[in-house]
């Protein structure tokens, strides 16, 4: 259930934008979201929400589901129980 310290940096990396962020925390909140309903929520563009979800997907913490021309995205949510699990490791 542990991951590595490489991990754990990418992660905690894409998790330091605020926008990305902001992004992730929605997707969670939603549960599952297509791309286009992130993209109404945001006051950015479309190829900045697409670059703010390829870097979530990058470091494991978002999956897509295809569905015709729709994308769905969701959280790994192993990924980030991983990801917990790993930092709370270091607390005494």
């Amino acid at each position: 259930m542990s991951i590595s310290s490489k991990k754990i940096v990418k992660i905690a990396k894409a998790l330091a934008d605020e926008n990305r962020y902001k992004v992730f925390k929605t997707i969670a909140d939603k549960g599952e979201i297509v791309c286009k309903d992130i993209t109404d929520l945001f006051n950015l563009s479309q190829p900045t929400i697409s670059h703010h979800l390829k870097i979530l997907i990058e470091s494991d913490l978002i999956e897509v589901r295809k569905d015709g021309k729709w994308s769905y995205f969701s959280v790994k949510k192993v990924t980030i129980n991983s990801y917990l699990f790993s930092i709370k490791q270091h607390i005494k």
